[in-house]
């Protein structure tokens, strides 16, 4: 139990990142994460290592967001190829791994910014909401909206030398 609780810590950000990539729905993206975790959940106690259980999750992301297309009867075309593929080009795995390493960063540094905040800054900046609706889904101004997504932006911006 508590190795599971450990990889869903570890790994919960950026599986919610991974779908909301291919999947606009909030509660969409949300219960394909709880489906992928599920599949974890029941394979997790099978598997030797952190890259085995990285290769699991992210496995099973791939077949959840297909099958949530398939039902749909829609096409999923991924945007890009899964890090997990077998690639003998030395600078992609190299930028693959410094943009993981820049998505960790993002992910603990929005742990630290207050939740009203990150939900907002989420749902305009992952999930394309537009602050007008965001607005009206909490019952609050478009502009108190808007403050705090840049107060999340500029906390991002000072804390990380890539912005």
């Amino acid at each position: 139990m508590d190795s599971f609780n450990e990889i869903y810590s570890a790994y919960k950000h950026r599986v919610f990142f991974f779908v909301a990539k291919y999947v606009s729905d909030e509660e969409d993206i949300e219960e394909l994460v709880q489906d992928i975790f599920m599949h974890v959940w029941k394979y997790a106690s099978q598997t030797g290592s952190a890259s085995q259980t990285e290769a699991i999750i992210f496995k099973s992301a791939k077949q959840e967001i297909s099958n949530f297309y398939r039902k749909r009867k829609m096409i999923f075309v991924p945007l890009e190829n899964s890090k997990h593929t077998c690639s003998e080009e030395g600078p992609e795995i190299e930028t693959e791994i410094q943009q993981e390493d820049q998505l960790k960063k993002i992910e603990n540094l929005l742990e630290q910014v207050p939740e009203r905040s990150r939900e907002f800054f989420i749902k305009n900046k992952i999930q394309n909401l537009s602050l007008f609706t965001i607005a009206q889904e909490n019952d609050i101004s478009k502009t108190a909206v808007e403050k705090h997504v840049n107060k999340v932006l500029k906390f991002l911006r000072t804390n990380l030398k890539f912005f």
